[in-house]
């Protein structure tokens, strides 16, 4: 499911069925081979050895591509996006550096101004006359080039600082002279100009340097990493993923509801989970002092919550209560997972992104997942240009990032059932060398997924109609008896970006659905009132934010686009 190796194929023509797409610079695979630690979990089958007879694909009646993309109800004017609102002073009266790559920066021309941040270098010029400070504070990628000269105060102690250094300078702005720069600050009126050093840096032991530094080292000093230009590109383009989020459903008129992270209810049925108990004995205490019953097993009516609980894998359980009544909803928080897995696209804590729309069948909620995706990658380059232009000259694979956002962007999502992919797939199977082979009644890898959006539409799309074996629960059962209403959103070089469902309102298919896996019906007694008391059609879907991170960012490993990322064996800071 999780493979990280693509298979190299050659580009096939689009499907008769799907809407052309505008030719465009195919996404490159992600580059580099997995760490060790990924190769022990993959299980390789030898397709030399092993000949496949593919089972007959079974017939399923529920909707076929060509009605989705006639039916599509896409009856809801487009949201402009907005250009985002860039504040230039701060507390501590100082000027952002981003206002000097603002198109009306040249307001500060010629002024006084005050600036505070840190040394990316520190060099003496002129015989030691004067030096340059290349000084960013966080609010874009670039740096403003301070030129202090000697007469300032303190000027002697610039020559044990360098890279990592706080300072505050006091200076006009002027136009430079030099190439490459509009501006420089100029600190040398030792009457009205001045320099502080908040904070100095040892240059013998600071970790960080002028050079580019390896992922895997920056994650050794994860207290540190924010001050580099990658960990500054990707929190602001984080931070505007997590606004444009909000401002979207916002503006569509979705209700932002807070779900708890505690739970007694294992939304996946996967199991999965991390378990949250006082039962158990802290390090002073032994084995022998946990509380149980006569059988051995641990008496949770001793526990803090009288019950097994567990940190949640999912919010939709808790925000679909609220769909039920408030209609329109949505829920933006940390989910866990204790899964085992050490690939470049798991992590044991990460971001949800989980609307719930009420009286909406699987076509609405296919309609508002494109919406946002696309709403996002426009915010980004309406308002992150600069970010996402570094990003491309110096992370990203293919060295066409905007190219590709603006590609998904400006082409309609392609929609085919499941039953059809998978013939897809098998009709390619023994050019595209897949490691595992497509069987319908088996989930998508990875490199299927990939296979579809890269190589045979070329551009995101929707999978939809699952065999109900593979799917959760909660999620509607079709007609056929064989499928359930169920979709995944696939985009190249990630695969499932995100996945929904319409959910099952019937009470007594959801009831069967519960009994069939294994679960007790009483710890989902409320869920079941719900199909009982008022019961209606409504629909979601969960995406990963991190995943659209790493869409938007083209990040190889999940691990660098999240703040503090946790997975096993790792959680500290």
């Amino acid at each position: 499911k999780d493979s990280d190796q693509v298979p190299e194929v050659k580009q096939e023509e689009q499907p008769k069925t799907e809407t052309t797409a505008a030719p465009v610079t195919e996404a490159a695979p992600v580059a580099g081979s997995a760490p060790e630690e990924e190769k022990k979990e993959e299980k390789k089958v030898d397709n030399k050895k092993k000949k496949y007879v593919f089972k007959e694909c079974p017939e399923t009646s529920v909707y076929t591509p060509e009605e989705l993309e006639t039916e599509n109800s896409k009856t809801l004017d487009p949201i402009e996006v907005p250009t985002k609102y860039r504040p230039r002073n701060s507390y501590g009266k100082r000027l952002r550096i981003s206002a000097f790559f603002e198109e009306d920066s040249d307001q500060f021309k010629d002024t006084e101004v005050r600036v505070c941040g840190w040394a990316k270098t520190c060099r003496a010029a002129g015989k030691g006359a004067f030096y340059f400070v290349a000084l960013n504070d966080g609010s874009c990628v670039g740096t403003i080039q301070v030129v202090v000269d000697q007469a300032i105060l303190g000027f002697d102690k610039l020559s044990t600082e360098g890279v990592g250094t706080s300072f505050q300078f006091v200076g006009t702005l002027i136009q430079s002279p030099a190439k490459g720069q509009k501006y420089e600050l100029v600190v040398k009126e030792d009457d009205k100009h001045s320099m502080t050093i908040f904070g100095g840096c040892n240059q013998g032991d600071y970790p960080l340097s002028k050079k580019k530094h390896g992922k895997e080292f920056l994650r050794d000093i994860m207290h540190l990493r924010p001050r580099t230009n990658f960990m500054g590109v990707v929190s602001r383009i984080r931070n505007s993923l997590s606004l444009s989020t909000h401002e979207f459903f916002q503006k569509r008129g979705f209700l932002y509801v807070h779900t708890p992270m505690i739970t007694a209810s294992d939304c996946e049925g996967a199991g999965e989970m991390f378990q949250v108990t006082t039962a158990l004995p802290d390090q002073e205490l032994q084995i022998s002092e946990v509380k149980t019953l006569p059988t051995g097993k641990i008496d949770y009516t001793k526990d803090f919550f009288k019950k097994p609980s567990f940190l949640t894998v999912s919010g939709q359980l808790n925000v679909e209560t609220f769909c039920c009544g408030a209609g329109d909803v949505y829920t933006f928080s940390p989910t866990f997972r204790a899964e085992v897995s050490h690939t470049k696209k798991h992590l044991a804590e990460f971001w949800m992104i989980e609307p719930e729309m009420a009286f909406a069948d699987l076509r609405d909620d296919m309609d508002c997942c494109e919406e946002y995706i696309k709403y996002c990658l426009n915010y980004l380059l309406k308002n992150h240009r600069d970010d996402l232009e570094w990003l491309e000259k110096n992370e990203s694979p293919s060295k066409k990032l905007i190219a590709n956002l603006e590609h998904i962007v400006g082409n309609e999502f392609g929609r085919v059932t499941y039953t059809e992919a998978i013939k897809q797939l098998q009709s390619k199977a023994k050019k595209a060398k897949f490691e595992v082979q497509p069987e319908w009644g088996v989930d998508l890898g990875t490199e299927h997924e990939r296979y579809l959006s890269e190589k045979i539409y070329r551009k995101p799309i929707f999978v939809y109609n699952y065999p109900k074996e593979i799917k959760a629960f909660y999620m509607r059962q079709n007609d056929d008896g064989k499928t359930v209403a169920a979709m995944d959103c696939l985009v190249p070089i990630i695969g499932e970006l995100a996945g929904g469902s319409q959910r099952e309102e019937r009470l007594d298919v959801l009831e069967s659905k519960i009994t069939e896996g294994g679960m007790p019906l009483e710890n989902y007694s409320w869920y079941l009132e719900l199909r009982k008391y008022g019961s209606i059609p409504h629909s979601g879907f969960g995406l990963g934010f991190e995943r659209l991170m790493m869409l938007c960012t083209q990040v190889e490993n999940i691990r660098d686009i999240i703040p503090f990322p946790r997975w096993p064996g790792h959680a500290d800071f």
